[in-house]
Parts: structure tokens; sequence; C-alpha cells
């Protein structure tokens, strides 16, 4: 009964994988390439550990040689391949937070050697003992090194969580949940797996996480524009209502619409590839610059809309510094080819005042035209 129902469970956990995965193949080419093969190997990781180590208990205990050489293969690849949820999850909070390709590719290779060492120890312990010993009944039973080898893949969870609350500022909240909803429910888990021998709660809790994971994902892919990883038009314009709507007065919305200067120029100077470069540097400066509750959102060609609350006249033009003093730095690296800046607009509005998107817009339209003319006559 008791290994049926284990087997009921990894088969429903594996379905449940299976769909993320073919709903994951129609979305694949508007996502950035780090963060949709994390996410694929994460899925593929989790599916593989719930089938190995579905076939490991239905082979502990059965007589035999072959059985035997197949319980050692078996448990080998479930502890060589352990490690790589926990690694992936450290990789994908990376992302989320910082929507980096390169910074994904650099973290990966410092995980390699850990994962490497970890394998390492799987595949001598069929002679060492480490992690897993079999009686000569074919019973599976831990090895003297196992509590170090969970410490250690404890330690990796831990280095997610970590980097996870150490930038909650950089994510929104309904993110930032999210990603917690991998390390706490796996920790406890692992915990009680650990104590009660049999139970299979680790990669259903996993799985769980991934499920979470891409709903969220999906959420932000709709609203997300591919290229900047700023919120798109269609975020803007139900973010826009919704916060007039709400705005009090006393604290009303702002925002600034930015375009960015000689941006034709750029194009045609250095090609389209350096374009959009600049505009994914522009976004990144952009999201560097606000709180994890305003929005940044590309309005358009080479246009972005900021909308943030209760900062005031004197905040918004901190915010207008702050924008440009990260563009000009950007300016100034070393082998930059092009200069990266701005004409920005700025509106304020609250609910004693007309709450139409539209006049809104058109606000921080005719303020950034009216400053670039300033700009250029300067």
């Amino acid at each position: 009964m008791e290994n049926l129902l284990r087997v009921q469970t990894e088969a429903f956990t594996l379905f449940i994988i299976v769909i993320l995965w073919f709903s994951g193949n129609r979305r694949s080419s508007t996502e950035s390439v780090a963060g949709f093969l994390v996410f694929r190997l994460f899925l593929a990781s989790t599916a593989a550990m719930l089938v190995i180590d579905a076939v490991s208990w239905q082979l502990d205990g059965v007589p035999g040689s072959a059985a035997r050489l197949a319980l050692h293969i078996d448990i080998v690849l479930y502890y060589a391949l352990h490690s790589v949820p926990a690694a992936l999850f450290i990789l994908y909070s990376d992302f989320q937070v910082f929507m980096d390709d390169a910074r994904v590719r650099k973290l990966s290779r410092r995980l390699l050697p850990v994962l490497a060492l970890m394998a390492l120890a799987a595949i001598s312990s069929p002679l060492t003992g480490l992690l897993y010993v079999l009686d000569e009944g074919n019973h599976y039973a831990r090895g003297s090194a196992y509590l170090y080898f969970v410490a250690i893949e404890y330690g990796l969870v831990a280095i997610g969580l970590g980097l996870v609350i150490a930038n909650r500022r950089r994510v929104k909240g309904r993110v930032f949940f999210t990603l917690l909803a991998f390390p706490l429910p796996m920790v406890a888990a692992g915990i009680v797996q650990m104590l009660v021998f049999g139970l299979t709660l680790l990669w259903p809790a996993t799985a769980l996480f991934l499920l979470m994971s891409s709903l969220n994902i999906e959420n932000r892919r709709s609203k997300t524009d591919h290229l900047t990883g700023a919120a798109n038009r269609r975020s803007l314009d139900e973010e826009l209502d919704r916060r007039l709507e709400q705005s009090k007065p006393g604290s009303p919305l702002c925002g600034l619409l930015l375009d960015l200067d000689d941006f034709k120029s750029i194009n045609d100077r250095f090609g389209h590839e350096a374009g959009d470069r600049a505009l994914e540097a522009a976004a990144s400066i952009l999201l560097a610059s606000v709180r994890a509750d305003d929005l940044v959102a590309r309005f358009g060609g080479d246009e972005f809309v900021l909308l943030f609350e209760g900062k005031g006249p004197a905040g918004v033009e901190s915010l207008v510094t702050r924008i440009e003093e990260g563009f000009r730095l950007h300016s100034e690296q070393p082998g930059q080819p092009f200069r990266l800046a701005a004409s920005i607009g700025r509106a304020c509005r609250d609910r004693t005042e007309s709450a139409d998107a539209a006049a809104f817009l058109a606000e921080l339209d005719a303020d950034m035209y009216a400053r670039k003319r300033l700009r250029k006559g300067a």
C-alpha cells in the first residue's frame, strides 16, 4: 500500500512536470536564452530525480546480481544528480534578480566544481560506502558521509536563499515570495524525509515550486518587453489606469518619459545590434534606479516610461539625477562606442486632478519635448 502511494505521488508529480515542459515550448522565442535554459534544466533534472527515485524503490531488496548492479547504477545516478536542482535554484534566483545572461553563465562555471565533487563522491560510493551501502539482501542504507552530503546541499540552498533575501528590493513581492517557495518547503521536506525513511516529499515539493514559478513567469512574460526586460506597453496601460485610480491626495502618481538622445545615430553609425545594446543598457540603468514597486516600461522605440508614487518634486528630481548619473557612468566605460543620454519629461497627478491615462501620457510627452528643445538650444 505504501509503495503504491509512493508510485502514485511520483507519477502525478511527473505528469505536472511534463505539462510544464510542453507548455514552455511555445514561449522559448520570447525569453532570455539563459533564463529559458535554466528553467528547462530545472524541470528535466527534477523529472530525472523522480524517475531514478521510483526505480530505486522498485529495485530495493530484489535478490540477484543483476538487480544489485542495476540498483548500484541507479543510486549512483541519484546521488550524482541530487545537487543539480539546488545549483539550478541559485542560477534561477540570480537570473530573476538581475536578468543578466552573462551573470548566469559566470555563476554556472563557479558551481560546476561543487557538482563535480558531489558526482565523484557518488561514483566512489559502491567501493567506499561514502553515501550509501547495499547489504547482502540488496537493501539500501545511508553511508558514512551522508550527513556531509546533505550539509553541502543545504549550503547550496542557503546560498540561493541568501541571494534572494539580500536583493529583496530588486524584485517585486510576487517574485520574491515565489522564490522562497523552493528553499523553505525543500528544507522542511528534506528534514522530514531524513527522519522518516521511505517518505517521498523532496521532489514533489520541488515540482510544486516549479509549477508556481511557471505561473509567475508566464504572467511576467506576457507583460514584459523581451529585449530589455522592462514592462511592455500592455503592462504600462494596465498599471497606469490602476495607479491613477488608486492615487491619493498628498501622495500623487508621478511619471517620467525618457527619449534616448541620438538613438537613430547609434543605429546608423554602429548598427542595429549596438542600438539593441543601448536599449538594454538604458533599461538596466532605469531598473537599477527605482524601487521594486515602481514600474519601468518600454513605451515604444527608444522611449521608456517610469511610474512611481509619493516622491514629490524633490524626489522626482533626485530620481532624474540618479538616472542621468547612471547614463554618464555607462558612457564613460572604456571601449564604449556610443554616448547614452536622454531627454526626460516629468509629470505628477493625484485623484483630485483628472485621472485620464491618455492626458497623463500627453503631459509627459509635452514636457519631454520641451526639455529636449531646451537641451538642443543650449
